[in-house]
């Protein structure tokens, strides 16, 4: 076996737009010969008022709802330790076991699981969209709690009420700018110029945030051309991450599971058959 097979990104430059597990993704790529830029985008940080979250948990447990959803394994998390901060953690899980609970990937669900909780659906493309499309088919409406995630999904909340649901939200946590100096801005011009092979996303508004950089800088119609014309391949590690390239008409690697394993390898993939086409 040559070296070029043991490190198929010897050669290559691999930029990384996550804040969370950013060093476990690095060191990933690291060992597979790559070069690692950093810029982080955005970062989760817990909700500013924890009071809000505590007011909304209230306003579900007297409610009863006979549906919640679990949108981020994350945001559950996050959601039972501020309930344990005002005592209220015991009747949050007692609710969530005895109420249909639905989970919008296999994320959520794992953590309901080590919660023992049930769920009752899960979404298998991990797409906010797919969980209001089941609760719209069903035949009873009543009252649905979502646990909405750093940036809610405003369209899906909105067909959920047009549907005749009763509505009501609790967000345990927000995105924030992550961004140091001008590190977005840079990498925005790097991708530019071509001297990015990849960008990994691992959150959908991480590409948003890019693109804003590029807009700021001036750099937005010279990236999204490096991106467009493979100078530079995106890489989203999921269906939900993909959506902001898609409607830049920007193609995207996505591996098959979403994990952060799987798209190391996703990449790697693309690398050896990139590497196989220049050899023809």
């Amino acid at each position: 076996m040559n070296a070029h097979a043991e490190a198929p990104l010897t050669g290559r430059t691999v930029a990384i737009t996550a804040h969370r597990r950013a060093d476990e993704q690095a060191g990933a790529f690291e060992r597979q010969g790559a070069r690692v830029l950093h810029a982080p985008a955005l970062k989760l940080v817990p909700a500013d008022q924890d009071d809000a979250v505590l007011a909304a948990t209230r306003d579900i447990l007297a409610s009863r709802p006979e549906t919640v959803v679990i949108t981020t394994g994350y945001g559950l998390k996050r959601w039972l330790a501020v309930a344990e901060t005002a005592d209220l953690r015991d009747d949050l899980v007692h609710l969530l076991r005895e109420t249909a609970v639905y989970a919008r990937g296999a994320k959520a669900k794992g953590q309901l699981q080590s919660k023992q909780i049930p769920c009752e659906y899960t979404g298998q493309s991990g797409r906010t969209s797919e969980i209001v499309d089941a609760l719209i088919a069903r035949d009873s409406r009543g009252t649905v709690a979502v646990q909405v995630h750093g940036i809610t999904d405003e369209e899906q909340l909105t067909r959920l009420s047009d549907a005749g649901f009763r509505v009501l939200t609790v967000a345990p946590y927000q995105w924030a700018s992550a961004d140091e100096g001008s590190r977005l801005a840079d990498l925005t011009r790097s991708i530019a110029s071509g001297d990015v092979d990849y960008v990994t996303f691992t959150a959908a508004p991480a590409a948003d945030a890019l693109f804003d950089a590029a807009r700021a800088a001036g750099t937005y119609e010279s990236l999204v051309s490096a991106l467009r014309g493979g100078h530079c391949t995106a890489v989203a590690i999921g269906p939900v991450c993909v959506q902001p390239l898609e409607e830049a008409d920007v193609l995207a690697v996505v591996p098959e599971r979403f994990r952060l394993g799987a798209m190391v390898r996703a990449v790697c993939d693309h690398a050896r058959a990139e590497g196989s086409a220049d050899g023809l």
